[in-house]
């Protein structure tokens, strides 16, 4: 109890609502998540909470430790693609904080307050499932597109529907398996008409690089893909724009296509900023492969790829190692 005591006396009683409500607010999106797949025939894979998970691998639930993780549930979409409901996908969660907020509210009514600080509390408390409401906690400070935004970009077209439908397939076996390699090949199509300027769309391009990667296709075709990249910087929200600008600087210097354009990408300052921001181990690979092929020193390429394969192996990410290991092979040749 004096530990309890100590802790409180520390950050104060606000404090300990402020961090209350947010756990509290998480688990009542994590529940309404949880409805939404199943009322849609989804498969919850994988529960991930700040740094860890709980995921499901060969039929067993495994604690792993992921580099970072907002909280949310991980579902595999039903096999039929025309169960999938998006809007569901999108705000399962959502909807359950929003009902809490309504009854929050109503609540507070029935009460006369006095400006204390338990009214300070349920101020927070409102707040707080107000922010998942719109997932803008955490999800926007790590740049990723909230709930909203994917609905939006998904009722675009066909296409960006049929991309949101295979890239969270993916997602769910790629955090199963650690890629996604078993994914259908029949998923493996761009939708037609889909337009470089829907982020869904140009993440299911990525998606069609990873997997041809991992299954031994031809390099050069595969970066045809990441092509639908360019026009759409100004649109793809920051962590996809990491994560594909990373794939395409790092694949074009590695099969050896180092055109001015890419160097200029690379060099850029911004960019530089968004890959250490969003992109923090896969960046390691990138500047290493970087050292190698245009400073033409592969010492320090090396130096880089031992960093970053202890950055790896700290935080369980199996694919990034798959590809330090392949490029410390080509290196060292």
């Amino acid at each position: 109890m004096q530990v309890v005591g100590s802790f409180i006396a520390t950050i104060g009683w606000l404090g300990l609502a402020l961090i209350a409500s947010e756990l509290l607010a998480t688990l009542i999106y994590d529940l309404g998540q949880w409805v939404g797949y199943r009322l849609i025939g989804a498969r919850v894979v994988a529960l991930v909470g700040f740094r860890y998970q709980l995921c499901k691998v060969d039929g067993h639930w495994k604690f792993q430790r992921p580099l970072t993780a907002y909280p949310h549930l991980v579902a595999m979409p039903p096999v039929d693609p025309k169960r999938f409901n998006h809007a569901l996908y999108c705000f399962g969660g959502g909807l359950f904080n929003l009902l809490v907020i309504v009854l929050s509210l109503v609540t507070m009514m029935q009460f006369t307050w006095d400006f204390n600080l338990w009214l300070f509390i349920f101020i927070i408390w409102v707040w707080a499932n107000t922010l998942k409401v719109g997932q803008l906690l955490p999800m926007n400070f790590h740049g990723r597109p909230t709930a909203a935004q994917e609905f939006r970009a998904a009722r675009e077209s066909t296409a960006a529907m049929t991309a949101a439908y295979v890239t969270a397939t993916a997602t769910a076996l790629k955090m199963q398996t650690g890629s996604v390699a078993d994914l259908d090949a029949a998923m493996i199509v761009m939708p037609r008409n889909g337009g470089n300027q829907n982020y869904l769309v140009v993440r299911q391009a990525f998606l069609i690089l990873e997997w041809g990667l991992q299954h031994g296709l031809s390099t050069p075709d595969l970066l045809a893909g990441l092509s639908r990249l360019e026009p759409s910087f100004n649109l793809v929200p920051p962590a996809d724009l990491a994560r594909y600008m990373t794939a395409t600087l790092y694949w074009n210097l590695f099969s050896e296509h180092p055109a001015p354009q890419i160097i200029g990408w690379y060099q850029d300052l911004g960019v530089q900023q968004l890959l250490k921001r969003y992109e923090p181990l896969a960046n390691f690979k990138l500047q290493a492969v970087y050292e190698w092929q245009i400073n033409h020193q592969s010492k320090r390429a090396l130096e880089l790829i031992d960093a970053g394969l202890k950055f790896a192996q700290r935080s369980n990410a199996s694919e990034e190692l798959v590809w330090l290991k392949a490029l410390r092979v080509r290196v060292e040749a």
